[in-house]
């Protein structure tokens, strides 16, 4: 399984976007995991880039705001319905000031 990680920075109340390209093709999802107490989900949108009878790809857009100040872990796993485990996973480092 590949693990990317990236480090956000951030203020408090603000809003931060991440994009991330997806193949529903095959049935997959990036699932977010994180804290909710400390980032909120304001957004989730799916933007079909390509649909041609046998593929749906586009991009996975997730917007989220942070609570508090402090530094917190945000990690998307690409998961299949089928599957206990995520084929793949990226992991952001949230860094949030006042």
């Amino acid at each position: 399984m590949e693990e990317n990680s990236r480090t956000i920075q951030t203020k408090k109340t603000e809003t931060f976007k991440i994009q991330i390209w997806e193949d529903r093709t095959r049935g997959s999802r990036w699932t977010p995991i994180y804290d909710a107490s400390s980032l909120k989900l304001i957004n989730d949108d799916y933007v079909r880039t390509q649909n041609i009878r046998v593929t749906d790809t586009g991009m996975r857009y997730f917007e989220f705001m942070a609570q508090d100040s402090g530094k917190y872990e945000l990690v998307f796993e690409l998961r299949y319905g089928w599957k206990f485990s995520a084929e793949e996973r990226i992991k952001y480092n949230i860094e949030v000031v006042a």
